[in-house]
């Protein structure tokens, strides 16, 4: 008898469970589109800097900032304001190799670069297509308050966007991919955390690429936020 109202039970709860996941992803998008829409065009007001560093085995190789705004046509503006090369290039057929490797270098890091770009800030539409087709998952970080929402096949068969955001506060934390640059089995990570401007726009204040196999690492962070400045 007992297990007999136990399987009622689950069998009355399952229905409940299911529903309130659902309802959960329902907001979860909603919060997260919402915001990307708005953060958008609250953007294009202000001006920034951003400030990238770059690793290779572990050594810090340069350091460069950019001013950065919208122009009037809506095109993200960068113009260089500084930066530092710690890389020095020997003389002879051994710097002949150096410069080459360094120019393969530069090359994978304007490559990555642009990949960031293409992530960040992510389109709401098309993370709606991916979640109207049911591929998206969740995975709840705090009960009522914090998910994890994954998007297979954003922008490339076999990445992964995720973002987390907190319910509570209808802000986006952070986000994460996995993806490639040229080689598919040579995995890119990213990761980028999410912060907050007195009039609520967000942005992604610090975002950290990893390709190990090229034993690369950018750690890029935008600060200095001025309103109508640089345009």
């Amino acid at each position: 008898m007992k297990k007999l109202n136990l399987l009622l039970a689950v069998a009355f709860l399952l229905p409940l469970f299911s529903l309130t996941a659902q309802v959960d992803m329902k907001e979860t998008m909603s919060i997260i589109k919402t915001n990307l829409v708005q953060s958008k065009m609250k953007m294009k007001e202000y001006s920034w800097i951003e400030t990238t560093k770059t690793w290779v085995k572990d050594e810090l190789k340069s350091t460069k900032q950019n001013q950065c705004y919208y122009s009037v046509d809506g095109k993200l503006t960068k113009i260089a304001t500084g930066g530092t090369d710690q890389q020095k290039t020997p003389g002879g057929l051994r710097g002949k190799i150096a410069a080459n490797k360094k120019e393969d270098m530069a090359e994978y890091i304007a490559k990555s670069m642009d990949k960031i770009g293409d992530y960040l800030p992510p389109d709401g539409d098309k993370l709606q297509q991916i979640y109207e087709a049911g591929k998206a998952a969740i995975q709840i970080l705090e009960p009522g308050k914090k998910f994890k929402f994954s998007f297979p096949d954003y922008l490339q068969k076999g990445d992964l966007l995720s973002i987390s955001v907190d319910v509570a506060s209808k802000k986006l934390m952070a986000l994460s991919v996995t993806t490639y640059i040229d080689d598919p089995s040579e995995k890119v990570l990213f990761d980028a955390t999410y912060n907050t401007l007195p009039d609520g726009t967000q942005y992604a204040a610090q975002t950290i690429l990893v390709a190990e196999a090229k034993k690369l690492k950018l750690a890029i962070e935008e600060s200095g936020f001025k309103k109508g400045a640089g345009q």
